[in-house]
This record gives structure tokens, sequence and C-alpha cells, in this order.
């Protein structure tokens, strides 16, 4: 009979130093694996479900505490707070505020209800950031939460805020679709390798991009 393993994932104490320090090791193994973070200028920042998993490490869980609509004429702009609460008995061990607008994106259609998610998601990353930001760091994350650093109309790999030059990766996929023999696309494949700017994971994620190219190509 073949014995059915469970993994239980250990709850870490912040307060211990040697804890924290192996806490860290999980959550970067994690956070590789599930490709939550976004390289920006050579900078690696953790999507808030990055942060949620540090917190359910440390027994924590974000509570959005309010929500307010402050929009005005044409701009719907919503503000929220969120608490982050210790599991074990219920008080509140951080706090963070953020907000999202409209104008950010210089979209005026841009959905109200896709602005107040945004509000929500960017407030737990926040708290979440004032109270481990340190421990974030220590896994080798930047202690910005990737969703402050994104237009909240594009998807991660699309376009960012404090950004005025493509990332290289952007820049990769945009020479990518343009190519149109297979030797081209080998050449490609082998500038893909040695290029230094571009993450692990963005070297697969280009590599599968080729393989659907090549497909393409050979209708």
């Amino acid at each position: 009979m073949t014995e059915k393993k469970e993994v239980a994932l250990k709850q870490y104490d912040i307060a211990a130093p040697d804890q924290m320090a192996l806490m860290a090791n999980v959550l970067k193994s994690h956070v590789i694996k599930q490709e939550l973070f976004t390289n920006i200028q050579g900078k690696n920042y953790v999507h808030v479900e990055g942060w949620q998993f540090a917190g359910g490490l440390l027994g924590t869980y974000p509570r959005i505490s309010k929500v307010e609509n402050a929009s005005s004429g044409t701009e719907k702009k919503w503000i929220s707070e969120c608490e982050i609460v210790r599991i074990k008995d219920g008080a509140v061990i951080g706090f963070g505020t953020a907000l999202c607008s409209n104008i950010e994106s210089k979209k005026k259609s841009f959905d109200e209800y896709a602005v107040l998610s945004m509000a929500q998601t960017r407030a737990i990353g926040k708290a979440y950031r004032n109270s481990i930001g340190w421990v974030m760091k220590l896994a080798g994350y930047e202690s910005t939460p990737a969703e402050e650093m994104v237009k909240p109309h594009l998807t991660y790999s699309e376009g960012f805020v404090d950004q005025q030059q493509p990332t290289a990766y952007q820049s990769a996929v945009k020479v990518l679709n343009g190519i149109k023999t297979a030797t081209g696309l080998a050449t490609f494949r082998a500038r893909v390798k040695d290029h230094e700017e571009l993450t692990k994971q963005e070297q697969i994620k280009l590599y599968e991009l080729i393989e659907d190219r090549k497909k393409n190509l050979g209708k």
C-alpha cells in the first residue's frame, strides 16, 4: 500500500532571526516556482499573492477594513485600507492604505469595479510591505509589491508606471513577433540564451513563444 504524504507548511516567528532566514528560503522557492514576481529594470518585485503567502507563513491574513469612493467628475478613484490580522488571537499587527484611479492609465473608460479591485489589492500589498518588507528583502526581492509598479489596466508583462523604456523581455517579444523565417527563429533563440538582462523565467517563456512561432510559420 502506498502511503499518502501530506505536506504541512510551518508557521514562523518573526521575532526569531534564525526562523526568518529559513522562511526566506521557503518564500523564495515558492515565488520562483509559481512565478509570482515581475522583473522591472533588473529588479524583482513580488506579486500580492507572494506577499499573502509570506503572511500565511507567519500566521496572518489580510482584512480589508475600509473602502472609500473618492471619484470626482469623470475620474473613478477608490481608496482602500487593509489590516494584517494574526490568526491565533485576532490581533491587528499591520496596516496599509492605497488608492487606484482610472487616470493612471489615461483610459477614461476603465471599468470602476477594476479600479476598486486594484485599490484593495494594492492595500493588501502595502499592509504586508509595512509589516514584513524586510523579510521580502531577506528572500532576495524588492520590498515594494509589484502592483504598485504596474499600470492597473495592463498585465504584468505589458507595461509599468515608472518605466519609460520597455524591459528587455518586452523588447525581445516585439522582435520575436517580427521574425518570419525558421532561420531567424534559430538565431533569435541563441541570442535569448546569452542575453544577460533576461531572467531564467523570461528565457523559458521566450522559448515557449519561439516554439509557438515555429508552429505558426509552418502553417
